[in-house]
């Protein structure tokens, strides 16, 4: 069981991490407004800090996703998928590896250009099911975190 002191030193490391991730995406939205995160299971040592861009569009080529691991993760996988309409279907495609990672803040980039053209002219979202594991050998270190990210098309894709 961890001590005080080790807990407070992990606290303190987790909000020094929290404002490095702040100054290095001073391009995304602070809430990641219009995008959507929801934790689902949080007991890896793992942080969805947010996507950027928080909206997507036919032009967009891919996501960054910023997370903050607090303590050694083993492994980190994004499965992208496609919905086009809110809580509809979506299969999940092949997954990006973006870890194993020390503590500290990451980011990870998830290539959207091929899934971006799944929806034509229509509007839908982009979401990542973010599978973390801390120590795999630990069942109780797994989190699984989904981020939605609207799709808009642009006016003069839709005229065309």
């Amino acid at each position: 069981m961890p001590n005080a002191d080790s807990m407070l030193a992990n606290s303190m490391r987790a909000a020094a991490m929290l404002l490095a991730a702040l100054a290095g995406q001073a391009h995304a939205s602070l809430d990641g407004h219009p995008s959507v995160t929801q934790y689902l299971s949080n007991d890896a040592p793992f942080v969805v800090f947010g996507v950027a861009p928080t909206r997507l569009n036919e032009a967009s080529s891919r996501l960054t996703l910023t997370f903050i691991a607090t303590d050694p993760l083993d492994q980190v996988n994004v499965f992208p998928f496609v919905r086009h309409t809110p809580d509809g279907p979506a299969r999940l495609r092949p997954h990006v590896t973006c870890g194993p990672r020390e503590p500290g803040s990451w980011n990870c980039h998830i290539p959207v250009a091929d899934l971006l053209r799944e929806f034509k002219d229509g509007d839908g979202e982009i979401g990542l099911r973010i599978e973390a594991h801390g120590n795999l050998r630990s069942r109780g270190q797994h989190s699984t975190v989904i981020v939605t990210v609207p799709v808009r098309h642009t006016a003069a894709s839709a005229s065309r």
